[in-house]
């Protein structure tokens, strides 16, 4: 449920809804043939505030949405390079998109964050909305979008522990067909990836 604050509240809520539509609209209409998903629901997580920030500008500066990448490791080789993180359990490298960044850019960057690796997107599995929930029962409809990439530089590693990162990585791996994990979610995609391989040109990379 939503808590009931009046015309503010809804107009916040309209204006991420819009901004979660069009930057959806946006990415779908750049990768042609991405599938819309249903929506899921998120949160409250530890570390949000109980009630939501004040404004629509506000909202999504504190979350503008969730992107993750499937990493193949190199393009002969059928691995994919996973993170196991604190809340437990084998996923791609992924997370929330920050400091005006778009989807495809947060996928970047949290893949290097978590692996060391630098990638590539060559695909875009699927899209979808996720109706993020504050403590309070506040929802605001974030963007979600799933990449498919290519390792192009670095090395794997993981990241520190740290008191202000609640969601720090604690290993990651790197898997074929025959040793991938049991997973928090996506593995039935990497399997058909890791079984059919999707071509790459690098010289067309991002």
């Amino acid at each position: 449920h939503t808590r009931a604050m009046g015309d503010d509240w809804a107009a916040t809520r309209r204006e991420v809804e819009s901004y979660t539509e069009t930057t959806l609209d946006q990415l779908e209409s750049e990768w042609d043939g991405a599938t819309r998903r249903p929506t899921l629901a998120l949160g409250p997580r530890d570390h949000d505030p109980d009630t939501p920030p004040p404004s629509a500008e506000a909202c999504i500066d504190h979350i503008g949405g969730i992107a993750s990448v499937i990493v193949f490791y190199t393009d002969k080789h059928r691995e994919t390079v996973l993170v196991y993180n604190r809340a437990g359990g084998w996923e791609p490298p992924g997370g929330v998109v920050e400091n005006g960044q778009t989807l495809a850019e947060t996928a970047r960057t949290e893949a290097r964050e978590e692996t060391g690796l630098a990638v590539s997107l060559t695909d875009l599995l699927y899209t979808r909305t996720v109706e993020f929930a504050f403590g309070d029962g506040s929802t605001v409809p974030l963007p979600v979008a799933q990449f498919v990439g290519h390792r192009t530089d670095g090395i794997l590693r993981i990241e520190r522990e740290g008191r202000t990162h609640p969601g720090c990585t604690r290993a990651t791996g790197l898997f074929d067909i025959e040793t991938l994990p049991e997973m928090r979610r996506e593995r039935d995609a990497i399997v058909d990836l890791l079984n059919d391989p999707p071509a790459w040109n690098p010289d067309s990379d991002e």
